[in-house]
């Protein structure tokens, strides 16, 4: 009976730091949770600033293909006027050029409606590339997202284990190279290789 009651005190010591160390622990993971949050947050920020950037360039590339088109329409018109002008005109060349248009003019002509066609293709490349990143930081950040939620979880069922978790995190980021995205942000991957010594390649 005093055997009880003397190790009353102990049970109960015993029973405050579990308790202690499953807040610490769950803390730990909720804070894991609230990086990932983070982390998908600042990658959606990147996908908005790319999709406004690739929006200005597409009005470039539709501003410079009307100004080639007006360009084209232009000599067109250059071309039948010349056309029309040899056939009343005995003194004008059978080729039918406009006589007032040298062929440096048409020269000229060429190589800027050439030089401006580059420059669309050109545009339309980086349109391209810029797409083709919103699509891989998007992915990065959906799959951030379902990470946290799955951390939640194990937080939920009361199954969180911290090193688990922080383990999770790091071979996540490592797989997907994730400081790759992050240039003025260090993730939790380089981090636990700074602390190891290891190199993100070695993860």
């Amino acid at each position: 009976m005093h055997d009880a009651e003397d190790n009353a005190p102990e049970r109960d010591a015993g029973d405050a730091a579990a308790a202690d160390r499953t807040g610490e622990a769950d803390q730990t993971v909720e804070e894991l949770v609230e990086y990932c949050r983070v982390q998908a947050g600042l990658l959606a920020g990147r996908v908005e600033t790319m999709a406004a950037e690739a929006s200005d360039r597409i009005d470039e590339i539709d501003e410079g293909i009307a100004a080639l088109r007006a360009d084209l329409d232009a000599t067109d018109a250059h071309e039948e006027t010349g056309a029309s002008g040899a056939g009343d005109d005995a003194g004008a060349e059978a080729s039918g050029d406009d006589p007032e248009r040298t062929a440096g003019d048409v020269g000229d002509e060429v190589a800027n409606l050439s030089e401006a066609e580059s420059d669309l293709q050109r545009k339309q490349a980086m349109v391209e590339a810029t797409e083709s990143r919103m699509r891989l930081f998007q992915e990065l950040a959906t799959a951030y997202i379902e990470l946290a939620d799955g951390l939640i979880d194990e937080l939920e069922s009361g199954e969180a284990d911290p090193d688990e978790a922080v383990s999770r995190v790091v071979s996540f980021e490592a797989e997907r190279d994730a400081p790759a995205y992050f240039e003025e942000r260090e993730t939790l991957v380089e981090v636990a290789a700074e602390s190891t010594g290891d190199s993100i390649a070695e993860e």
